[in-house]
C-alpha cells in the first residue's frame, strides 16, 4: 500500500530525498527505494509537489498515524 503526501522538496542524494512534511511540520529523509511517484519536483530539486511512498515507511518517519 502506498500514500501520497503534499509536501516541499528540499535536497536529494544518490539515495535519498529530503522533503519538508506540512502536517509534521518537519523535515524527513526517504530513501528513494521506497519513493513510488514523485510530482511537482523542479529541475533544481526544489518546489512544492506530492510525492508517493510505501505506506510502512510513512508510518515509520512519522508522515501518517
Amino acid at each position: 500500500m502506498s500514500v501520497e503526501l503534499a509536501v516541499t522538496f528540499l535536497h536529494e542524494t544518490a539515495a535519498a530525498i529530503c522533503i519538508y512534511d506540512h502536517v509534521s511540520e518537519e523535515e524527513v529523509w526517504i530513501p528513494l527505494s521506497q519513493v513510488d511517484e514523485i510530482h511537482g519536483r523542479r529541475t533544481d530539486g526544489g518546489g512544492e509537489g506530492t510525492i508517493v511512498i510505501s505506506d510502512w515507511i510513512a508510518r515509520q518517519k512519522g508522515l501518517t498515524k
